[in-house]
């Protein structure tokens, strides 16, 4: 995925919902659209510098006693104008990259007990995004029930809740083969040691 060229347009686009802090723009990620992108405060923090220096973003530092100081960030109308322009540019395709499938297709190297094992935790984390998705999208729309994007964050979590719930299917027909394959070679180790005797 394109993180690196997209960043800072990722950064514009949710400061079009409200201003907020390095900080609450991580935790927006976190809980809206890290299920398909993601960016960590070392890309968010020098993203934001960048695009302040660029006028596509202005900030006001808010004292907190007791506290350090917070800096809110808000999108300008030249930030704007940027973020329409990429949007206006058709997404770069993915190269998909998937690690469990690569040890899952030289499975035959390995016991399908370790591989059982990923695929337990693929599905773990996927009910838990699931479980965070609905969530997101609940309080999302709760918290701005008219705001003009909330049809289109409700395609986005929807995208990624049928993502997971194939993602809990595939798991399921997974794991029942991956255990009939551990279940057969036992039974030919049991085999072979019966036949030693």
């Amino acid at each position: 995925m394109q993180r690196s060229s997209s960043g800072p347009e990722i950064l514009l686009g949710l400061l079009t919902v409200e201003p907020m802090s390095g900080y609450d723009l991580r935790q927006a990620i976190l809980g809206s659209i890290g299920h398909f992108w993601n960016e960590s405060y070392g890309q968010i923090y020098p993203n934001l510098k960048r695009l302040a220096a660029g006028g596509f973003v202005k900030s006001r530092t808010v004292h907190q006693p007791g506290k350090p100081d917070r800096h809110i960030h808000s999108i300008t109308e030249k930030g704007r104008q940027r973020l329409r322009k990429w949007l206006a540019v058709p997404p770069q395709p993915e190269i998909p990259r998937n690690e469990l499938l690569l040890k899952l297709f030289l499975g035959a190297q390995t016991s399908p007990d370790i591989l059982i094992g990923y695929v337990d935790d693929m599905a773990r984390q996927s009910r838990a995004i699931l479980e965070t998705l609905g969530r997101a999208l609940a309080e999302g729309v709760e918290a701005n029930p008219h705001h003009p994007a909330v049809p289109y964050w409700t395609m986005a979590a929807r995208f990624g809740q049928l993502e997971m719930e194939a993602h809990l299917r595939w798991a399921e027909e997974t794991l029942a083969a991956l255990h009939s394959i551990a279940a057969k070679e036992t039974g030919c180790v049991k085999g072979r040691k019966h036949g030693n005797r």
